[in-house]
């Protein structure tokens, strides 16, 4: 149930909250400026590239992380400016969680714990959003990594600290080498069937041009000799899938390898589409994943008819303020993608906002 504001209490919050809000005015024209430049070179980029040929690995280009820093920026510019204050419950909703403001032209946590341990020999970091958890992996032998692990975690902390970020573990492990846990053969035979694919891959490299495939690459099974070659075609591409499967297993039968063949037209619209809202919901997670306020546990997208940002947060349907944190929730969201900064991600998509309890109900 929300608690109604005497107008000397709401008065108080708005001028606080307008205070906390201050910009000056150049300083504002500069930085949306520059989140304008970020996105027109990203689409520049993703009309330009050309397509790699590769084994299916996902890397985050420069471009997108510069995306990600400045579409953050909106936050200050637009978030609970005008709508936030329509009633003295959005006040209290808005006293309760924290501005997405934090995360203005911020680096990654993972780029950050990146920078200040790269002299302790780690890979990664990564973090684990559906268990809070950072992930540290330390490489060396074991002696090496027990007279550094405890100071890598120090350290880990004190960023996080300063960071105000809260909600997140920290586990720092031993890198291991796969010789040391798989067995020789198994090792001469995965380096085996690596040549082996980097042949196919090199005999088809000419339907980068002809084709101009979105991704090829080699995918097994369990069994290393189940191998397929996967291949993803635009579907403004004239020929049929069939036509273009005959003709790259007459290309494998050349090599005398046994790989079977699959082709996939992917609807152009729909990947673009992909695209921008995962990179919406990458600018947010780590924020609304690492601060305890928000409660949340979980982020996820998808946009199957349409948009959709789905969260779940650790109270249950039963908690007295489950729906009011639910309905914050989505507020700060809309304020977010709703803002004139946002539209080059989010264009003219309908879409919606689902906050979910702990126990699976909608709360918002």
């Amino acid at each position: 149930m929300k608690k109604q504001f005497e107008d000397t209490d709401f008065d108080a919050s708005l001028k606080k909250l307008n205070s906390n809000l201050m910009w000056k005015t150049k300083h504002k024209q500069d930085l949306k400026k520059r989140i304008i430049t970020d996105i027109e070179k990203l689409d520049s980029q993703e009309k330009n590239k050309n397509p790699i040929l590769s084994t299916r690995i996902k890397k985050v280009s420069l471009i997108r992380k510069l995306a990600y820093s400045s579409i953050a920026l909106i936050i200050l510019l637009g978030l609970f400016i005008s709508s936030a204050f329509v009633s003295p419950a959005m006040a209290e909703v808005v006293s309760k969680i924290p501005f997405l403001s934090s995360i203005i032209n911020k680096k990654s946590i993972s780029d950050i714990l990146s920078e200040e341990l790269k002299e302790y020999n780690i890979y990664g970091p990564s973090i684990t959003f559906t268990t809070k958890e950072i992930n540290i992996t330390v490489g060396g032998n074991e002696q090496y990594y027990k007279s550094v692990k405890d100071e890598i975690e120090g350290i880990v902390k004190d960023i996080l600290q300063s960071q105000n970020y809260d909600a997140y573990k920290i586990k720092v492990d031993r890198y291991k080498d796969m010789g040391e846990d798989v067995p020789k053969k198994q090792i001469e035979e995965l380096e085996k069937w690596r040549k082996k694919d980097k042949e196919i891959l090199k005999a088809l490299e000419y339907m980068n041009k002809k084709y101009n495939p979105l991704q090829l690459s080699v995918v097994t099974g369990s069994d290393f000799s189940k191998r397929t070659v996967e291949i993803e075609i635009p579907d403004t591409e004239p020929k049929s899938t069939e036509e273009i499967k005959k003709e790259v297993t007459k290309i494998i039968q050349t090599t005398r390898e046994q790989y079977s063949v699959k082709i996939k037209k992917i609807d152009m619209e729909k990947l673009d589409q992909d695209k921008r809202w995962r990179m919406i919901l990458d600018s947010i997670t780590e924020e609304l994943i690492g601060k305890k306020d928000y409660k949340i546990t979980l982020t996820g997208y998808s946009i199957n008819p349409e948009p959709r940002i789905d969260i779940w947060v650790s109270l249950k349907s039963s908690d007295p303020d489950s729906r009011v944190h639910g309905e914050q929730i989505e507020q700060v969201l809309k304020e977010y993608l709703n803002s004139k900064e946002m539209q080059p991600l989010v264009k003219n998509d309908s879409y919606t906002i689902n906050v979910y309890s702990k126990d699976k109900k909608k709360i918002n």
